[in-house]
């Protein structure tokens, strides 16, 4: 039998008072509670390296993102 995984999201909402619009998804993968991320993982809302959000966010809108977890990103 497997054991109950509690999941905490690990992120707090980002959201300011100019937000006009909201992307809602899922919980991240329990890798993003533990800490334990993959590399290539990027620490942030959607950062795991198996999703492909902000990968096409990125290409529709020229956006230039750096994949890698550091204040400039």
């Amino acid at each position: 039998m497997q054991k109950i995984f509690k999941h905490i999201h690990p992120y707090e909402p980002f959201i300011d008072d100019s937000t006009e619009k909201l992307i809602v998804g899922t919980l991240p993968p329990p890798r993003f509670t533990t800490g334990d991320l993959k590399e290539g993982d990027v620490n942030f809302c959607y950062g795991s390296r198996d999703g492909q959000l902000w990968p096409i966010l990125n290409k529709i809108f020229d956006l230039n993102l750096k994949f890698e977890t550091t204040s400039k990103a």
